[in-house]
């Protein structure tokens, strides 16, 4: 969006954005840009919440009135963390075993992902148009043979991280949506695959390979992680 932001500068149509990745906004410099500090996939902070969310975006909109961008604004409210985690709890053990696999933890969730379709009433699995069992044997073929095509695997790989969330928000004790992700990457084998195969795309002589496992793969905050894989 920033990039487009550009464009439409050159229209004439003055433009703001809401950051979340302060690294590709200053790589990117779009126009005007307010930068927040708040969880990835909630660029207003806190749900459910109008009066805060009414605040991130007059901050945005604000900016329509400086001329001296390129510019980043920094937001000044912050998203309390959540400091007691204790009581929740995977009601399955999707913790890896040697006679696992991906497959099986695939299937392990089916229920819980019917659950949570049938309590949301929508879903945002579907971009690949594959099943999960199909998404899931992409990324296998991607780890032990030649590697599909970057936007069939990364449409593959979105939809079963989709998948795996929203089937852990029907858990009996679902937790937060920071616990969730906790769980996606401390104890599925889906996170350790992606883990493994970010090694093999990053030397792949496809480009788009190269972007997938360098920018979109493994979210900054869980690129930790590679040293020790």
């Amino acid at each position: 969006m920033g990039a487009l932001g550009h464009f439409l500068e050159r229209q004439g149509i003055p433009t703001t954005g809401i950051s979340l990745v302060r690294e590709h906004t200053e790589t990117i410099r779009p126009p005007r840009a307010l930068w927040v500090t708040f969880e990835l996939g909630r660029p207003l902070g806190i749900p459910d919440a109008a009066p805060f969310q009414r605040r991130v975006v007059k901050a945005a909109l604000d900016l329509l009135q400086r001329t001296d961008g390129p510019l980043i604004a920094d937001y000044p409210e912050h998203v309390e963390e959540e400091a007691d985690f204790t009581g929740w709890a995977c009601p399955i053990n999707l913790a890896p075993r040697p006679s696992d696999t991906l497959a099986a933890e695939i299937d392990r969730l089916a229920v819980w992902y019917d659950r949570a379709v049938a309590t949301l009433g929508r879903t945002t699995v579907g971009v690949s148009g594959l099943d999960m069992p199909a998404a899931g044997r992409l990324i296998v073929q991607a780890m032990e043979g030649a590697l599909p095509p970057a936007q069939s695997l990364k449409e593959a790989i979105d939809d079963l991280r989709a998948y795996y969330l929203e089937s852990a928000s029907a858990f009996p004790d679902p937790g937060s949506s920071k616990t969730r992700k906790a769980w996606f990457w401390d104890e599925t084998i889906l996170a350790s695959t992606l883990l493994a195969l970010q090694p093999r795309l990053a030397v792949s002589a496809e480009p788009q390979h190269r972007i997938l496992a360098n920018l979109t793969l493994i979210p900054a905050t869980e690129r930790y992680r590679l040293a020790r894989s």
